[in-house]
This record gives C-alpha cells, structure tokens and sequence, in this order.
C-alpha cells in the first residue's frame, strides 16, 4: 500500500520536526526508528542520542505497563483488531510529570508503528461574551481586558458588495485570504491568553484543546462555534463542522458560498497551530443557522488530489461524497 502524501509515515524528517505533537516510529520490537524535536523537548532527550534504542527498556520505563507496552504488543501482533489506539497517560520524568493523549497508528510502512504524544493541560481562558463600556471615550473591552468592536449586518453585507465586484475569479480567494490573515491574527491573541494564564503556547497545548479554546474565543465575536472531525487526519484533512454562522441566512441567495470567510478563517487557525501553510474550503453550507457548514482544511496539493476531478482517484471521490453528505445538524 502506497501511503498518502500527507499521511503521517510519508512526512519529511522536517515535516516531522514541525509538528505540533509529539511523534515517535517504532520497530515492532520497540527500537526507535524516529523522534521529533517536540519529543525531544518534551522529555528533554537528544534525538541523535534515542535513534536506534529500545524506547520501552532504554528511553522511557515508565512505559513498561500493561496500560502502554501491553497496548502496544497487541496493535503490533493485531489482537487489537484496529489500525489505531488511543489513550491518556502519565509519563513520569526526571523533571517532573506530563500528562499526555498518546496515539498508536500502525503505519503502511512495513513493521513500524507510529506514537504520537499530546499534551493534556486543561486551557481555561476569561472569554465571555459580556463586554464592558467605557462611553466616554467610545471603547468596548471583554473580560480579558482586550479592546473589541461591535459590527452589525450592515457592515457585513457592505463587504460582501465590495468582493462582488472583484472578477468572478477573484472573489473566493479573496475572501479566503482575508480570513486566513483573520484566523492567524485572531490565534495570536488568543494564544497572548494562554501563556499569560498558563506559561504555554498553543502549539504546546494538546491540538483539540486548543482548537475547543479558539471555538470558544469565537462567542465574543457572534460567529458561533465549531467542532474538529479528527477521523480522517491520518489522511491529512482536519475536517471543521462549524455551527452557527452568522453568515448563512444573511448572505442567503447569493451564488457560490456564503461562508469563504470562515473557509479562510479555519485555515488560519490551523496554519498557526501547525506551522504548515494550509488552505481552507466549504464542503457544505447549513443553509440555516441551525444546520453545521462543513470545512475541510489541508495542504493545497492534498486539496487538489481531493476537489479536482483530474486528480482524484476513485478513493478519494468516494471519500469527497462522504464529507459533503448532508448529516443531521447539532444543536
């Protein structure tokens, strides 16, 4: 089985290094193959110095439990039945103990297993919707003391006027950039919170903590909320069901999606937390702000082996009619 681009065995050892998660491969006798700089800075551990020993005897004998080895023998040996695992665990350190999501994914490469490590750390931030007036000099602040504007209908259908009279070719992309600057603009701030109330970065955070703080950071701004589809990330796509646009019954009627916006929006998040330079698209408008619009965000190589019909293959179009597929709505 040849593996996808943006499938987590095919990655360069500088993709690798880049990402926002911990990422150790594994011989199926527990020899160390890989070890990202995350790891590395998380159990503060020379990469060059791990390669080639045994992570359960040698690196890390915290794991010699039922809880991680014994997990890991049975998705080796196939008792467990599934490709992947997940579970929490507490690495314990010289320098202290790390709570920690791990994933076991056995790669397409022959005889390795790939273990991802997440950290858990609880990320509450003081973002609420209740905004504070000083009239006197015209300001609205939110809770965390950081100054905000209030922006109605009109200014949104004023915006929307301004991108439709860009060429017919232009619109989308703009919109979309316009987000992405939004999104890697809005992160910034949002992760100004994090380490002033907890010392840490988002990118430090386990990913769908800090993707559940920036849903939450979004109620100040009226523009709902969204949830992560993480099913198909091993195939590169994060997958963003957002729900309650403001957009969809205000921009109601017009051609194409009502949603670039937040298309871009997405993307810009995930650019940040990533470090990867990502793209966003609308798979499905809710048409109703009770219903979810549907994102997919990714590479724009892997977006193109998935949207554009010369280069998907017959997988990849069954996966396309999957994802757009109009499920029920969440409340």
């Amino acid at each position: 089985m040849t593996p996808e681009i943006d499938d987590l065995s095919a990655f360069s050892a500088a993709d690798i290094d880049a990402l926002p998660f911990g990422y150790i491969a594994l011989a199926p006798d527990g020899t160390i193959r890989k070890y990202n700089r995350y790891e590395a800075d998380l159990a503060r551990k020379d990469p060059q110095e791990v390669l080639g020993r045994n992570f359960f005897r040698e690196v890390a004998p915290c794991t010699q439990v039922r809880e991680f080895e014994g997990r890991f023998r049975d998705l080796v040996s196939g008792a467990h039945g599934e490709p992947t695992l997940t579970f929490d665990f507490e690495f314990t350190f010289r320098h202290g103990a790390q709570r920690v999501r791990i994933g076991f994914v056995r790669s397409p490469l022959a005889s390795e297993v790939i273990v991802t490590v997440n950290r858990l750390r609880a990320l509450s931030l003081p973002l609420t919707s209740v905004l504070q007036a000083e009239p006197a000099r015209g300001a609205l602040y939110d809770s965390a003391g950081l100054r905000v504007t209030v922006v109605n209908e009109d200014f949104w259908r004023s915006l929307d006027a301004l991108w439709r009279h860009a060429p017919p070719e232009q619109r989308q992309g703009a919109l979309h950039r316009a987000g992405h600057e939004w999104g890697l603009q809005h992160a910034l701030r949002v992760e100004r919170l994090v380490q002033r109330e907890h010392g840490m970065t988002l990118r430090e955070a386990e990913l769908q903590l800090a993707l559940e703080c920036l849903s939450g950071s979004l109620g100040i701004l009226g523009l709902g909320r969204f949830d992560v589809v993480f099913e198909h990330r091993r195939r590169g796509l994060l997958v963003i069901d957002h729900h309650g646009s403001p957009f969809v019954a205000m921009l109601a009627g017009r051609e194409g999606s009502c949603c670039d916006l937040l298309a871009g929006l997405h993307a810009g998040f995930l650019t940040h937390l990533s470090g990867r330079s990502l793209l966003g698209v609308e798979l499905r408008c809710g048409h109703s702000p009770a219903a979810a619009c549907r994102f997919v965000v990714a590479t724009e190589g892997r977006l193109e082996k998935l949207l554009r019909p010369a280069e998907r293959s017959s997988s990849e179009a069954a996966l396309l009619a999957a994802l757009t597929h109009t499920a029920e709505a969440r409340p």
